[in-house]
């Protein structure tokens, strides 16, 4: 009798999160501090649950202490969690 090898594990999840340089976050810091001063409308992409998403809005505030990004989208207040934060424009 001949044995039958198992076959290869695929791996479940999806995308894996962006891999981001010290420039990286530099640039966003540059960008998020440029939006809130002069209330720009901004795209922001994050990456939660193994998805990128993106919302477009004006900053309302900012909170460095505990890392809370509050972006305003339509009438309603959004928190983002600033480790979360892949891109900007």
């Amino acid at each position: 009798m001949v044995g039958i090898p198992k076959p290869a594990r695929v791996k479940k999840g999806g995308s894996t999160r962006p891999q981001l340089t010290e420039y990286d976050y530099q640039e966003i810091g540059e960008k998020l501090n440029d939006a809130q001063e002069f209330e720009n409308e901004v795209e922001i992409t994050i990456f939660v649950r193994k998805k990128i998403e993106r919302f477009v809005g004006v900053i309302s505030s900012a909170d460095g202490q505990t890392g809370v990004l509050s972006l305003r989208v339509g009438y309603e207040d959004i928190k983002i969690n600033m480790n979360d934060i892949v891109g900007i424009r």
